[in-house]
């Protein structure tokens, strides 16, 4: 979960040190998106209320079936946030002339 943040963080410099607004706004999301990628395991423990994020048919929120839910919703959050930040920094690249 934190891997590919961090790779788009140290591979592309605008990410680092951003000179344009939306670049850094696109940093500040990146920046956001590594810290979520880092408190993944944690979070996902409190939602599964076990190490291998297995789910139940429990009617209780940790480790059933709501639960499950949240830590689908927060896993693929992460990696779309990343995807979209990346596709629009290329975007920018080709829209916008720099100067």
């Amino acid at each position: 979960m934190i891997s590919l943040p961090l790779t788009i963080y140290w591979g592309i410099e605008e990410m680092r040190k951003p000179t344009g607004k939306l670049n850094k706004i696109l940093s500040g999301f990146l920046k956001f998106m590594i810290i979520s990628g880092i408190l993944w395991v944690p979070i996902s423990f409190l939602l599964a209320g076990n190490l291998s994020f297995t789910f139940s048919e429990k009617e209780i929120f940790q480790g059933g079936q709501l639960a499950m839910r949240w830590f689908w919703r927060f896993s693929y959050g992460i990696v779309i946030g990343i995807i979209l930040t990346l596709i629009i920094y290329w975007l920018s690249l080709l829209f916008y002339k720099r100067g």
